[in-house]
């Protein structure tokens, strides 16, 4: 009995350090694809610049589609917990897939579609920090500032890594780099996010 504020306070600082974490980690794996692309099509995929163009257009319109898809769809079913860790999933699917596809239709429509479930955690992430701030008691904008500084600080240090892995080594260890970052994030989720029960078994009945 005695024990249990300091085990509750143990709990809420490692679940905030954990979000805080992956805050940083789903933006180094941004941070890793997004500056190389065009790049990436053009010497990897051989596309011309109107079909860069297009697939740049063409990200933009699913990543908007799919992202409205999951924003409906976690306000209904209530866990975000899992939708992320979902999200992450794709986002390794859609890294393997970059890693090691070079067919422009086969990106453009398969790889872009999951990567934009990958995209998608970092929003949700941050609807399940303030969640999480409320529930505990913490100031959710100042939890929320603190998020948006470790995603800051990713799309400082990513880029550079990202044209250092793509020019040192390959495009392919660089997109591998960023799986495993999408890989950290979806385990850290499962083991350290916790859930609100009543939003989950609300959107359970409306489910």
């Amino acid at each position: 009995m005695h024990n249990s504020p300091s085990l509750q306070a143990k709990s809420f600082d490692l679940t905030s350090t954990a979000f805080l974490i992956v805050a940083f980690l789903t933006g180094i794996a941004g941070a890793l694809q997004t500056p190389t692309l065009s790049i990436f099509l053009t010497d990897e995929v051989h596309a011309r610049p109107a079909m860069v163009g297009f697939f740049f257009t063409g990200s933009a319109v699913i990543g908007i589609l799919v992202s409205q898809f999951l924003a409906g769809r976690s306000d209904k079913r209530g866990d975000r917990k899992s939708l992320i860790v979902f999200c992450c999933l794709l986002g390794v699917l859609a890294c393997t897939l970059f890693a090691w596809n070079r067919n422009y239709f086969v990106l453009l429509f398969v790889g872009v579609f999951l990567s934009s479930f990958g995209s998608t955690a970092n929003p949700q992430m941050f609807a399940l920090a303030r969640e999480h701030a409320d529930k505990t008691g913490r100031e959710a904008v100042m939890f929320s500032s603190f998020l948006r500084a470790q995603v800051s600080l990713a799309w400082v240090i990513g880029p550079p890594l990202a044209y250092a892995l793509a020019m040192g080594f390959s495009f392919t260890v660089m997109y591998l780099s960023a799986a495993v970052a999408f890989i950290v994030c979806g385990v850290m989720v499962w083991l350290f996010f916790t859930v609100d029960a009543k939003r989950a078994s609300a959107g359970d009945r409306h489910g």
